[in-house]
């Protein structure tokens, strides 16, 4: 038995060291960037571990984080708080708790196919202005099942992963929601861990960070090709299949630019729920948002008088409105997410020479 785990063991190493192509495929990249490359894959393994091991058990299902402030995926939000939890179309289930003081709470189902084809596709969404919140701020959502409750999601049989998005405009100050998810049926006692499951649980973290490592390299390349320096629209269908929330634009770009210049952006901000803008490094990882100013949403933002806002990009701090920081990068993903917006205006980015501030 002991040779049979070690042969699980050794090829799940070897595999481990494949999965590091992904990185050595990247040509001209910066030392920077190859760095964060290979941490990057350290921290989608981390989180895969915890989505496949930790919390695999479909009969008693519990809450992790796939996005933190340590291990990030794809643009992942600097003013959420996010809850994953593996599910069973077959059962259902009951999410419950208190909104605390969050100015957006969505929950999606989907299908996570990361792993197969990079897609998460949504198969039904809900959030706070569609449910009924008691006055404390108490809820129950019902998933799957039959209620009369406005606050339900039917369950598809290929749903697979329900994700919770807690959005705060001070995430810092405000209180978070307490959430948890149980099932409605009695839960039978779990089998033990076997070679068998070991091994499947080791392959399937495997594939999900290869899956996911790809799918937004795939991405990069696009935002570096045809949004260098912008902030288009873009494909917003593409973006929701990957696991995006519908009610949310998103606007994806890539910057590049000299230590010598910094980059002005301006836009309009439309009627919405909540908008916010951010910084991320080549593999689409928000920048260090605990300790530098790498986005900006209205509780931070200095308006123009018109109320369009100028954000202004260095990569050190300079004396700009606005000013968010790079961390000292010349280059990376960024983006601008409206929330429930009724319209969605167009940045205009400008590159300007830092010794410009000078003459004004």
């Amino acid at each position: 038995m002991a040779d049979l785990f070690k042969e699980k063991w050794d090829a799940f190493c070897e595999n481990l060291k494949e999965v590091g192509s992904i990185i050595e495929s990247e040509s001209s990249l910066s030392e920077t960037d190859q760095a964060e490359g290979y941490r990057y894959l350290l921290r989608l393994m981390r989180l895969s571990l915890e989505m496949n091991m930790e919390h695999s058990n479909l009969s008693t299902p519990s809450f992790y984080n796939l996005s933190h402030e340590t291990a990030k995926i794809g643009a992942d939000n600097p003013d959420n708080i996010y809850l994953n939890a593996n599910i069973d179309g077959k059962q259902s289930y009951e999410v419950y708790g208190n909104i605390g003081e969050s100015d957006y709470l969505s929950f999606g189902l989907k299908e996570n196919r990361y792993s197969k084809d990079g897609t998460m596709v949504s198969l039904g969404e809900i959030d706070l202005r569609d449910m009924t919140v008691d006055e404390s701020g108490n809820f129950i959502l019902y998933i799957g099942g039959k209620t009369n409750s406005k606050n339900f999601l039917p369950l598809p049989k290929n749903a697979n992963m329900l994700i919770v998005r807690q959005t705060y405009k001070n995430r810092i100050l405000q209180t978070h929601a307490k959430i948890n998810i149980k099932t409605s049926n009695t839960s039978p006692i779990p089998e033990p861990l076997t070679a068998v499951k070991l091994e499947n649980q080791l392959n399937q973290s495997l594939a999900f960070v290869s899956g996911t490592a790809s799918t937004f390299l795939k991405w990069v390349h696009e935002f570096k090709k045809n949004h260098l320096n912008q902030l288009p629209l873009g494909d917003q269908d593409f973006f929701q299949a990957a696991g995006g929330d519908p009610k949310i634009c998103y606007l994806h770009g890539y910057f590049d630019f000299d230590d010598d210049e910094y980059m002005e952006i301006t836009t309009e901000i439309p009627d919405c729920e909540y908008w916010n803008f951010q910084l991320e490094n080549h593999w689409m990882e928000s920048l260090d948002y605990r300790h530098y100013p790498i986005h900006i949403n209205e509780s931070s933002a200095d308006l123009n008088k018109d109320k369009s806002i100028t954000i202004n990009v260095s990569h050190s701090p300079e004396k700009l409105k606005n000013n968010l920081i790079t961390e000292g990068r010349k280059n990376g993903a960024m983006l601008l997410r409206w929330i429930g917006a009724t319209s969605f205006p167009i940045p205009t980015v400008e590159i300007k020479k830092l010794n410009s501030l000078q003459d004004r």
